[in-house]
């Protein structure tokens, strides 16, 4: 049978933004480099003679948005709606405010086995946002505005420094392109008819940005990984803005239940940073200029640490199954800024 690598147990719990503040389409819809290392293509059952060297992996993912916070506090909706007449506007109330934030992506992924010690890989996120508002303008109380599409392709290559039976080390370095939208429009109440919708909902990056990762797995029956990624961004995009860089440590820890099963746990740490420049077209005149919050470009960026857990199996010899969900335990953002309650992951890994 063939043996699917303990490394990549799961998925999620290596470079994805699960651990960061409060992410962009692009940012949420980044995967794991190490589904490119879900399966061992070098092994190979005894009915086949020779391994196949293409891998395939589909992940299904969603995350939600409730809520503010101000660096470690939480703030009540009434705090950052702006109310006409009952108090004075400020840089942190706003007369547009997002209340519920819903992300889906798909992302697919093939993957190519050059030798041993180095693998090729593709990605292509397709994404899905909605978001619910509140605001103080007339005719727009209540609003929903929603963007999907392509996201950013990435290009990546994974190259093992040392893979023997004690414990591996990995490291991928990828290229993602600025294929995904950043001039996604709708009906806000900035203007009659559509304009320029905010960061959080447009699908690309816009500029070309080097994601990296290194891993470390110590294997045996409870193996555990340790993994430090990051997403350094170049340039600035034809809006006059680059997203912030992107860094997180991780660790996971397997539990064997049988030889096609396990439950995993694990921790992130993550830190990002805010918005670099501005995409003037979403802001309006007057001393304060962000109608919303995720209008400023300051108002990105932080710090979160996030619980992992989930299980993985293996219900046929060239397909693997991987379901996580993973909760903040500690969000410290650079407020006022939606806080994330939770996401979850769905992923399907194969050989062909």
């Amino acid at each position: 049978m063939r043996k699917f690598l303990r490394i990549a147990s799961v998925s999620l719990v290596s470079f994805t933004p699960a651990a960061l503040a409060q992410s962009t389409p692009s940012e949420f819809a980044e995967l794991s480099f190490q589904a490119l290392l879900d399966i061992d293509i070098n092994e190979s059952d005894s009915e086949q003679s020779s391994p196949n060297n293409w891998s395939f992996a589909v992940q299904l993912k969603a995350a939600e948005f409730d809520g503010y916070k101000v660096n470690d506090s939480d703030v009540s909706l009434d705090d950052v709606l702006f109310s006409f007449g009952q108090e004075a506007r400020t840089s942190s109330n706003f007369p547009v405010v997002p209340t519920v934030i819903k992300q889906h992506a798909k992302i697919v992924q093939l993957g190519y086995q050059v030798n041993e010690r180095l693998k090729l890989g593709i990605q292509a996120p397709f994404i899905h946002q909605q978001t619910d508002h509140i605001s103080v303008v007339p005719g727009y109380e209540h609003f929903v505005i929603s963007s999907s599409g392509l996201g950013d392709i990435a290009l990546s290559a994974s190259y093992a420094l040392e893979d023997n039976s004690e414990f591996s080390w990995w490291v991928t370095a990828g290229l993602s392109l600025p294929t995904g939208s950043i001039d996604e429009q709708g009906d806000t109440p900035r203007d009659a008819g559509d304009q320029q919708l905010p960061y959080t909902m447009q699908l690309g990056s816009g500029t070309y940005d080097f994601p990296i990762e290194v891993s470390y797995q110590n294997k045996g029956e409870h193996a555990f990984t340790v993994t430090l990624s990051a997403m350094l961004r170049t340039g600035t995009n034809d809006r006059n803005y680059r997203l912030g860089n992107n860094y997180k440590l991780s660790g996971k820890y397997n539990f064997p239940l049988s030889q096609s099963t396990a439950l995993f746990t694990g921790a992130a740490f993550g830190y990002s940073e805010s918005i670099h420049g501005q995409d003037d077209e979403i802001t309006i005149g007057g001393n304060y200029s962000y109608p919303a919050s995720i209008t400023n470009p300051n108002l990105y960026g932080g710090k979160r640490v996030n619980i992992i857990g989930g299980i993985s199996f293996i219900p046929i010899h060239w397909l693997k199954v991987v379901a996580d969900i993973s909760k903040p335990v500690y969000q410290n953002l650079n407020g006022p800024q939606p806080q994330e309650l939770w996401r979850a992951g769905l992923q399907f890994s194969m050989l062909y």
